[in-house]
């Protein structure tokens, strides 16, 4: 029964990464046809920078909704695991698009996770690792806040 637990649920994990694909994809679309034609000219590349944290904020919203519906309720190690497929997974298309859409090389795109500068890709991509396990021990505690003695009536 834990074996059939456990694939369900990097079955599911695997199918989310579509939702932060499409989270991803509304961001870039806000991203260029909003704030970058404005801020560009004052503050260069940094619109892509504010686009990496609101994306950031809206991938953990998705990941702490998605965490907290799951049944039962994975472990932490189950969902390390999961992260990193999702890191792969994004690694994997973006160097795609980079190199086979946007005709970039891989010098080029190799460049995007230069956090000494100013690139902040990567800071998305550690996101992808840390917000399961946040979001398991935010949900978690708030669990121990609900069902402690002094909140009952």
């Amino acid at each position: 029964m834990y074996n059939y637990h456990v694939k369900k649920f990097y079955l599911k994990t695997t199918l989310f990464w579509g939702v932060l694909l499409i989270i991803a994809i509304l961001n870039a679309v806000i991203r260029e046809a909003t704030y970058k034609p404005f801020l560009e000219p004052y503050i260069g590349m940094w619109a892509h920078q504010i686009s990496s944290f609101t994306a950031i904020a809206a991938f953990f919203v998705a990941i702490y909704v998605f965490v907290k519906k799951l049944e039962p309720v994975p472990s932490e190690r189950n969902l390390i695991i999961a992260s990193f497929i999702w890191v792969v997974m994004t690694i994997i298309f973006e160097t795609s698009m980079n190199i086979f859409i946007r005709k970039l090389t891989l010098e080029q795109t190799l460049q995007t996770y230069y956090f000494w500068r100013g690139e902040t890709w990567i800071l998305v991509l550690l996101s992808l690792i840390l917000s399961p396990l946040i979001a398991l021990k935010v949900i978690n505690k708030s669990q121990l806040i609900g069902h402690h003695p002094s909140n009952r009536q």
